[in-house]
This record gives C-alpha cells, structure tokens and sequence, in this order.
C-alpha cells in the first residue's frame, strides 16, 4: 500500500513539475512579445514627434511676416558649417535573471554616447537612435536646447540641433530612461556652441530643468560602477544623491540553528568610488556648476 502511495505522490510531483515548466515558458514567450509590442509603439512615438516638430517648423516659416509683408522660403536654404562633438553618459536598464522556475528582475549600470550635430537651420531639436527608445530623450534635448539659449543668452532658432544616442550594445538603449542623460545632453549643447572641449576624464548624471538646476535620478550606486568601469575619474551627480545604502548583515548561532539579521546604513559614495575606481563622486546643483569640470581651459 505505501508504495502506490508514493507512487502517486510522484507522478502528482511530476504532473506539477511539467505545469510548472511550461507555465514559466508561456509567460517568458508572453513577456517577449509584451517587449516587442512596447519597443515597436515607442518607435511610432518618435516617428509622430520628429514629424510634428517638423510640420510645426515648416508653418512658422510660412506664417512669419515682416513688415507685414510674409516671407517666401527659399527652397535652396544654405547650410552652414556643420560641427559634431560627443559625451558620455551613464544610465540603467533592468535584467531579467532566470533562477529555476522563477524569474527575478534587477538592475544594472549602462554607458552611452550622445554625438551632437549642429548646423545652420529651422531650429529643429531632434534625437536620433539606433533602436527606438521613450520620448524622454526627446524632451531632455528640448529643454537642453532651451536652457543653452538662457544660459549663453542666444537665438537658436536657426540652427538644427541633432542628437544621436548610441551604446556598444545597442539593445540596451530600449530599456534605458532619457531624462537622467538631461544634464549631459546640456553640457554637450552649451559646450559645442562655445566651441570649448570637454574633459574625457568626467561623466554626469542628473535631469536638467528649464530654471538651469539638475534634477534627482535613480540608480547611482549602478550608474557609479558604470562610469567607473568606463574610466571616469569625476562623477557628477545632483545634490544630495552622493550617497549609498550598504547593507550589513551579522549572524548568530543559537544550538543547530543560524540567524541572520541584516539592516541598511547610508554612506557617502565618494570615498568607495575612490577606493574602489579612483573616482571622485561631486555632487552639483546648476548646469553652471557642472560646466567647471567639463569644460578645458
């Protein structure tokens, strides 16, 4: 009798073991095409902002008057000398890891490259990239754009600013947030049009905002081994995000039994950066601020 017990239970294990494994499989093949969905509305997202940044441009000239008489475009427009410069930025993008039957999700550090290409013409703000992303990148380099006209006190309106947004693995783009590469984006507009070369030796993080301060991001204890990784030897984060949370565990023994308790203790992030890269973690509060490390004398 016992052995057509335990024999029931495993073929009821093994039923349960075959459910179980296909489960996992339908809902990793449904997250798959929960990702390709997402990535392909991005891309019409992006497709709809360029050509309505474009149609908005192409009205303006068609309605703007001077001296009550209204302007006919030409249809050779001259462009002017076209410079390019880069900088890099840091991000995060989610992992999936695969444990047994269970999937968990976590975080990891990631490097771009933002190029920037300027010439003369409409005042058109636009982002290129390989994979279509979010719209955030899209209205970071907006607000980048207005915030170099405040800041150096010029009309962009005839100049086209281009922003191209890579990564040595390309795909990591997808899941990556454009509003923490603001900051950055900035720095490489401003920096540009002043025609000044920027220090190789120093990657940022943070939003920019239209009053010129940086704004809060996630992900810096991520984004700090990435740019130390990279080579960075300055890391620039907004204010009061120089810290990390290190977590410390101590552990008991009462008879056969281990307890193990753990808690979180903020540290400045500075001083493991260093240890840990040669990196200086800076905290600064103004894209004024950031410029002083940026920018080569």
């Amino acid at each position: 009798m016992l052995k057509f017990i335990v024999l029931g239970l495993l073929i009821a294990l093994g039923i349960s073991i075959y459910e179980n494994v296909s489960l996992t499989t339908d809902i990793i093949n449904f997250q798959e095409k929960i990702v390709d969905i997402e990535s392909n509305n991005m891309g019409l997202l992006n497709q709809v902002n360029s050509l309505t940044l474009k149609i908005d441009t192409f009205e303006e000239k068609l309605t703007k008057k001077t001296n009550g008489t209204q302007i006919q475009l030409s249809q050779n427009e001259k462009v002017g000398k076209v410079s390019t410069n880069s900088i890099t930025a840091v991000a995060v993008r989610p992992t999936l890891i695969q444990d047994s039957f269970f999937q968990n999700a976590q975080y990891e550090g990631t490097v771009m490259k933002i190029e920037l290409t300027t010439h003369e013409g409409s005042g058109l703000v636009l982002v290129n990239t390989v994979i279509p992303t979010g719209v955030d990148f899209q209205s970071s380099a907006k607000i980048a754009a207005e915030v170099a006209e405040k800041y150096l006190k010029a009309d962009l309106s005839n100049i086209d600013i281009i922003f191209s947004i890579t990564a040595d693995e390309n795909e990591h783009l997808q899941a990556v947030d454009g509003q923490s590469a603001g900051a950055a984006m900035t720095v490489l507009l401003i920096s540009s049009l002043q025609d000044k070369k920027l220090n190789d030796d120093v990657i940022m993080t943070g939003t920019i905002n239209s009053d010129m301060t940086i704004g809060m991001v996630g992900g810096i204890s991520e984004k700090a081994d990435a740019a130390g990784n990279h080579g960075a030897r300055i890391f620039l984060v907004p204010n009061n995000e120089g810290i990390t949370f290190v977590e410390k565990c101590d552990e008991s023994k009462v008879g056969n039994f281990i307890y193990k308790s753990c808690s979180s203790e903020q540290k400045a992030l500075s001083p493991i950066t260093e240890e840990k890269y040669g990196m200086k973690t800076i905290e600064v509060g103004t894209i004024k601020d950031a410029l002083l490390y940026f920018q080569k004398e």
